[in-house]
């Protein structure tokens, strides 16, 4: 058994990769979704998972460069990220979320196969994870630690959430105090425990995407079918093997299998960042502290 196939035998079985240590790295600036160099005919035929998703990503960032494009925007140009606040950041990730089924089913063949309550199934307890991590990988490639860069390249400014939080355009302010003791403690955990480790470890984009997939095709659900978890083992077992391929012979990592596990134990602090946003929303309803629309509240607690 090849050590791809027994690292994902072991994390299927509940192996804590924590276990399984790297020697921490240092920041570097990155502007760009790069990876080590190596022959795209290679790369493909031996990766080509990955390789797919890769170029469907890219393609999606362009997507959003059009949807989010405001009035007078020239398309073609490089936007010029800004500093949006919290309604403006609700307003782009409704539309955002459009593109994300199309993305899902141009990265997995398999998942066009699925039934409809499988692929809903799947995706529901998926998209928002995803929309944390993802977060946090483009503020890492950005080399912004202070900030939350947003899928348009628009960011909110951790340091000044009064700002994120308070802007002129809204009905009703919300303390300073309800900001510190609600929202604050929120940002200062992801940034702690994920975006910052996502920095020091360098996460490059196979990285991230193998993340994802760990993310999409949970067989822990239990509303899944034998057929969905079958696959979904299956896709998560090849993806392994082409990461433990990139790592080996393209990025020429001494220890693989030591690397991934680092990886993937990025993971737990997505959940925990997915469940302290949806705990903060459901507080501020309740309360009536802070009001988004029903649409962004099903959507970040995945009932829809």
């Amino acid at each position: 058994m090849c050590r791809a196939c027994r690292l994902t035998k072991c994390i299927e079985v509940g192996m804590n990769p924590v276990g399984v240590r790297q020697k921490p790295g240092s920041f570097r600036k990155s502007k760009e979704l790069i990876s080590p160099s190596s022959s795209n005919h290679d790369e493909f035929s031996r990766m080509p998972i990955l390789s797919k998703m890769k170029l469907n990503y890219e393609n999606m960032r362009n997507a959003r460069k059009a949807l989010h494009n405001e009035v007078g925007e020239n398309v073609f140009e490089e936007k010029i990220p800004k500093e949006i606040n919290y309604k403006e950041s609700v307003q782009q990730g409704m539309k955002d979320y459009t593109l994300m089924p199309e993305w899902v089913s141009s990265c997995f063949d398999e998942f066009r196969t699925l039934s409809a309550d499988q692929k809903n199934i799947l995706f529901r307890n998926s998209y928002i994870p995803f929309f944390m991590m993802e977060t946090a990988f483009l503020s890492h490639i950005n080399n912004m630690p202070d900030s939350v860069i947003f899928p348009s390249g628009d960011y909110c400014d951790m340091k000044n959430l009064e700002r994120y939080y308070n802007s002129t355009n809204f009905e009703k302010k919300i303390s300073t105090e309800d900001i510190e003791n609600l929202f604050k403690p929120f940002y200062d955990n992801y940034k702690r425990s994920l975006l910052l480790p996502m920095m020091n470890l360098q996460v490059d984009i196979y990285e991230f995407l193998t993340l994802f997939t760990l993310l999409h095709w949970d067989t822990g659900l239990v509303e899944i079918t034998d057929e969905c978890l079958e696959i979904g083992t299956k896709v998560k077992a090849e993806v392994f093997k082409e990461l433990d391929f990139y790592l080996t012979n393209v990025k020429k990592v001494a220890e693989p299998s030591v690397r991934i596990g680092t990886i993937v134990n990025l993971l737990p602090a997505v959940h925990k960042s997915v469940r302290r946003i949806q705990d903060d929303m459901e507080m501020t309803k309740v309360f009536n502290i802070f009001s988004a629309p029903n649409e962004f509240f099903d959507l970040v607690t995945g009932n829809f």
